[in-house]
């Protein structure tokens, strides 16, 4: 007889506890928020998405050729405005080559004072880091003029400073609002001809 009454407790406990988490499930409910659109969405919308960068294939920069010193009639005057007075930016224009595979812009500037004394690079430029290199210095009155940098290295376009024109070049020249512009782009921003570009320029 006792085991029977210590059996019946025992059932009336499963039963009350039964009552009450059936009692709670509709609280519970209640608060659970379900994204009807769930299935709808993909992995970024529903903050499932992670990016894996070991896919990424790393950029390689091509070897570069230092290109013999321009010659004057190839020289374009640049329109710089963060040059200090007195000095002048010339561009060999017609050689400016722009790679496909590595996509940097190399070209010779020239920095020309007053007196027509001469400092010349051979530069290249980056337009997706606003990075450029120093490759060659070029002093027409040395011998020999133009002496290659040891270990060039890219080197951050900073504008904030008198007499750093790259950040400008880089900004008003070489590169649009879609990336690396072409050789002919670059030559036609250059001479003020480039027409005004947007995403859906041909």
């Amino acid at each position: 007889m006792q085991a029977f009454f210590t059996s019946s407790s025992v059932i009336r406990g499963i039963v009350a506890a039964c009552c009450v988490l059936a009692l709670g499930a509709p609280s519970q409910a209640r608060d659970l928020v379900v994204d009807p659109y769930h299935d709808y969405r993909d992995e970024v919308s529903r903050g499932e998405y992670q990016y894996d960068d070991s896919q990424d294939i790393p950029w390689i920069e091509n070897e570069t050729e230092i290109l013999a010193l321009p010659k004057e009639e190839d020289l374009q005057q640049v329109q710089i405005d963060t040059l200090p007075q007195g000095l002048t930016l010339l561009v060999d224009t017609r050689r400016i080559a722009v790679s496909e595979t590595d996509r940097v812009i190399r070209l010779w500037l020239v920095v020309r004072s007053r007196s027509g004394y001469d400092n010349g690079t051979y530069e290249g430029f980056r337009c997706e880091t606003g990075e450029y290199k120093v490759y060659a210095h070029a002093t027409p009155r040395r011998k020999p003029p133009v002496t290659k940098v040891d270990r060039p290295r890219w080197l951050e376009a900073r504008g904030s400073r008198v007499g750093d024109y790259r950040t400008e070049l880089l900004q008003d020249y070489l590169c649009g609002i879609r990336g690396t512009r072409n050789a002919d782009e670059i030559r036609q921003a250059m001479s003020g001809t480039f027409k005004r570009e947007t995403f859906f320029t041909n």
